[in-house]
């Protein structure tokens, strides 16, 4: 393949969840700051933030998406789960 794009995030990337029904991502990070981010996709790989997230005392180390695609919940090494509703719901047609 090739690589379309690539982001600086700062810190560790420890995990990624794309969104269902936006073109979102969210990463979860360690060193340095212990947080994760939601991303708009835009194209051609590239990415804006939208969102910092913090909570965790240290590294998150995965994430999960809940069946409905609108919350993640995040597990760290400071051994806490934190629910987070990043994504938005899905488009009811009419």
């Amino acid at each position: 393949g090739t690589c379309l794009g690539e982001t600086d995030t700062k810190s560790q990337v420890c995990a990624l969840q794309w969104s269902i029904h936006d073109k979102e991502i969210v990463s979860s990070h360690g060193f340095t700051h212990n947080q994760l981010i939601l991303w708009k996709y835009e194209a051609h790989g590239r990415i804006a933030k939208i969102a910092e997230l913090t909570g965790h005392r240290s590294r998150v180390l995965h994430m999960s998406q809940s069946p409905d695609g609108t919350t993640v919940v995040s597990g760290a090494a400071d051994e806490t789960l934190r629910f987070w509703r990043i994504f938005g719901s899905p488009t009811k047609s009419p």
